[in-house]
Parts: structure tokens; sequence; C-alpha cells
């Protein structure tokens, strides 16, 4: 990639002399939203359409795209990721303690279920095996692209 690597901008790994590793840093992801405050436990219920969750079908996420009206689970890429793809390379740094090299990547979202009142436990045994391929498939895509996957699964309620 042709640019100059800035390390406030540019995700890397650095390189941490004590316990001999290398730490992944992605000071790009400072940029995304955050409205700087604890949610307390709702104990509204959640409509089955939230105008106000960007991960709805046809909901506006915070940069801007929309979201297809997708009727099963939909992937798409971050829109704030911890690693991209196409970054610079930090210039080599024969300083001990200020070792940094390029890390590249990618990060992917998963919305299990159109409806924002639907988790996991409440799908039909379908809609599970449905979550579960979709699963293995980004798996075996990303394991074609890149040497090292993780995938973490985390739900946001």
């Amino acid at each position: 990639m042709e640019g100059i690597f800035n390390p406030e901008d540019h995700q890397h790994v650095r390189y941490n002399p004590l316990n001999d590793r290398w730490v992944l840093v992605s000071p790009h992801r400072a940029k995304r939203p955050w409205q700087g405050q604890i949610e307390k436990v709702s104990e509204t219920e959640i409509p089955e359409h939230d105008f106000n969750n960007p991960l709805c079908p046809g909901a506006t996420r915070a940069n801007g795209k929309m979201n297809p009206n997708y009727e099963n689970t939909y992937v798409f890429s971050n829109d704030f990721p911890a690693l991209l793809e196409d970054v610079p390379a930090p210039d080599k740094s024969s300083h001990p303690l200020f070792k940094s090299e390029v890390a590249k990547g990618t990060c992917r979202v998963m919305c299990f279920h159109p409806k924002s009142n639907i988790t996991l436990p409440l799908m039909s045994v379908v809609e599970i095996i449905h979550v579960i391929n979709t699963w293995i498939k980004e798996f075996l895509d990303l394991g074609d692209r890149f040497k090292w996957v993780q995938v973490l699964i985390y739900v946001l309620y």
C-alpha cells in the first residue's frame, strides 16, 4: 500500500521485550463512536424492530451505510475494525523497546436474526443451524485469506 505509516492511525503489532511477545495495537479504534455512559439493564420489552438498533434490517449505521432488508443471518465488514487489510508497514526500529511490525486482517459483524428481540435461545433449531453454518462459512473464507483466524463470538443486547 502506498502511504506513510502513522502509529496513531494504523494498526500494527509491537514487541514487548518483558514477556517476549507481540501485542496488537489498533489506535484507529479510538475514533469509533461511543456514548460515554454505562447502560442499565432494561426491564422493558425489546421491540421486534428497534429503530435505534443500527444492526436492524434497513437501519443506517454510524458510518452512513444502510443495511439491506435482510431476512436471515446477515454478515458485513465491521465499520470500525481493529484490523484492516491494506495498511502501510511501520518503519523498522533498532530500539529494543520500540519494535513494530505491520498487522493486517479483517473484522466481520454477524447479525443472527433480523428481529431485535430474538436471541439464540429464542431461535428455532433451523435458524440456529443457519447461524452455525454461517460461522463455518465465514471461518473457511477467512482461512483461505489469512494465515491465522480467530473468531470471537459475542452478543450485543
